[in-house]
């Protein structure tokens, strides 16, 4: 599928022309898939907002080889017969399919495992993935750009030259609803806890484990609460589980700028969380929120202490600067900068 989309607003880069970019990804957004990829459509929209030209390639679901032949055909054939500034891949293999023509500059975004590895368990990681994370760091040193979402993943970069841009929050979709309304619309008890699980319970490194394990230390206390599972839902439905719950549950063993985190905040949701990715670093300064230990008593606690909080949190301000169009900018400013090194 490739998605083509452009914006007549005037240009935040103050050239004769918008910068075209040709967004490449395996994932984004579909009618039977609308869960997949919306951070990236997210950023999509916004830099079109912005006054940025995007074109998106994104593979049809099928076999993965076909899948990636298609793609690298589509970048070879729309960068040789389309005036583009910049080719822009989202995680490793995507962003080496990016960079294997050479007539445009590639700027490219890694979004967490494909630089830290993908955790299986137990200290055991996927030797699959770990050949994507050999890709990906070789590939750091031949693109023109290199974007990472927290500080954890520039380390792990271990270079000086990479740009740490957190995926962006659309705060027009995720802002602070009722919650007995949005209980009432869901079906859900007005007078239970609900802890929201936000990810893909079969996906090891998210623990899905060990957030049922530190509910079921509440459960044993007495306390009347329930784990409760968004996957796969549409953004729409997505925000009405978080303002319905009282608090989200982020259990992962690894993550680079998990999204469901920043959603909960701009939705005034506390947040508990282990300590992965940039997760202290956006909840720490928000009264409600609690970083954990990785094991489910510490997590336990801080559920706790997360239902004892009265009202909303601050989360909302805390993260105006991770609203989609000030990361869009930010974006933007690394696309100019690749733009005038290829102009030198």
């Amino acid at each position: 599928m490739v998605v083509t989309a452009s914006s007549t607003s005037t240009p935040s880069h103050k050239k004769n022309r918008p910068i075209r970019v040709l967004m490449v990804t395996g994932i984004y957004p579909t009618e039977d898939r609308p869960h997949k990829g919306t951070f990236i459509k997210s950023q999509v929209d916004s830099l079109i907002a912005a006054g940025v030209e995007v074109e998106v390639i994104h593979p049809k679901p099928g076999p993965l080889l076909t899948r990636y032949l298609w793609t690298i055909t589509q970048v070879a054939l729309k960068t040789r017969t389309k005036q583009f500034d910049i080719v822009h891949g989202h995680y490793g293999q995507w962003c080496l399919f990016s960079r294997l023509q050479w007539s445009v500059p590639v700027v490219v975004s890694f979004l967490g495992d494909d630089l830290l590895g993908t955790p299986l368990g137990q200290g055991r990681y996927s030797k699959l993935h770990a050949l994507n994370v050999h890709i990906s760091r070789w590939l750091c040193g031949h693109v023109d750009a290199v974007i990472v979402k927290s500080e954890q993943m520039k380390k792990a970069y271990g270079r000086e030259g990479v740009f740490v841009i957190p995926n962006g929050v659309d705060f027009e979709l995720f802002h602070p609803m009722s919650r007995a309304q949005t209980r009432d619309l869901l079906g859900w008890d007005p007078d239970r806890y609900y802890i929201l699980f936000g990810n893909d319970p079969a996906i090891p490194r998210k623990g899905f484990d060990l957030a049922q394990k530190a509910v079921e230390r509440l459960q044993k206390k007495g306390i009347l609460c329930e784990l409760v599972v968004a996957n796969g839902l549409p953004q729409t439905t997505l925000v009405q589980y978080i303002n319905a719950s009282n608090a989200l549950i982020l259990s992962s063993i690894s993550e680079g700028s998990p999204n469901i985190v920043k959603e909960a905040m701009a939705c005034n949701i506390p947040v508990v969380a282990t300590h992965v990715g940039d997760v202290a670093e956006i909840t720490g300064h928000t009264e409600g929120c609690s970083v954990c230990l990785h094991n489910p008593d510490d997590l336990a606690a801080g559920i706790e202490r997360a239902l004892q909080h009265r009202g909303s949190t601050s989360g909302r301000t805390d993260i105006t600067h991770l609203e989609c169009s000030n990361v869009a900018q930010q974006v933007i400013a690394v696309y100019e900068r690749v733009m005038r090194n290829k102009g030198r």
